[in-house]
């Protein structure tokens, strides 16, 4: 399990964003599109900049949790870093299983932790924008092999989200 640990999880967080490929990037414009698209539909999104003096904070809690540290579970652990090397096929099973753990964990915390957090995260648009942003992450990851690109794709998107599309943060209730 050491082993493991150091050869994905610690070698992820120590490669580099900005060595990554181009390519690491390439669902993001389609997965911004897809979540505006399905966040206005269904009323998740409205344009809202967040007023509280403590707005200035979010953006380090965020980067924290959700963000790192579920960025550090889901592609960090449960994909191994190296995946591509074992085949196409073996990293989109990878980045399936991390994807489906991923959207099951948020009507989970809300059920056992979070419960004012059940009506969005059992919300079924929620938990396609959540299915969406899981795809894009762990392409990035597989692709990257760096923790960091899904960790910068998910807090910015979070980060958007509370701060400017009136997003309910849930780590402090402002």
């Amino acid at each position: 399990m050491t082993s493991y640990l150091r050869d994905n999880l610690v070698a992820g967080l120590r490669t580099s964003p900005f060595r990554a490929p181009l390519r690491s990037w390439v669902l993001v414009p389609f997965y911004i599109a897809l979540s505006l698209a399905v966040g206005f539909h269904a009323g998740l999104l409205t344009v809202e900049p967040l007023d509280s003096r403590l707005a200035p904070l979010l953006p380090i809690t965020l980067f924290i949790f959700p963000s790192l540290l579920e960025e550090a579970f889901f592609r960090g652990l449960l994909i191994p870093r190296d995946i591509l090397a074992s085949g196409v096929a073996r990293a989109v099973r990878a980045g399936a299983v991390s994807t489906v753990a991923f959207v099951l964990w948020h009507p989970l915390n809300a059920l056992l932790v979070n419960h004012t957090a059940i009506p969005l995260f059992l919300d079924p648009w929620f938990l396609a924008i959540t299915c969406a942003l899981g795809i894009t992450c762990s392409y990035s990851y597989v692709v990257s092999r760096s923790v960091w690109v899904p960790v910068i794709i998910h807090w910015a998107t979070v980060t958007v989200w509370v701060l400017l599309l009136g997003g309910r943060n849930l780590v402090m209730e402002l």
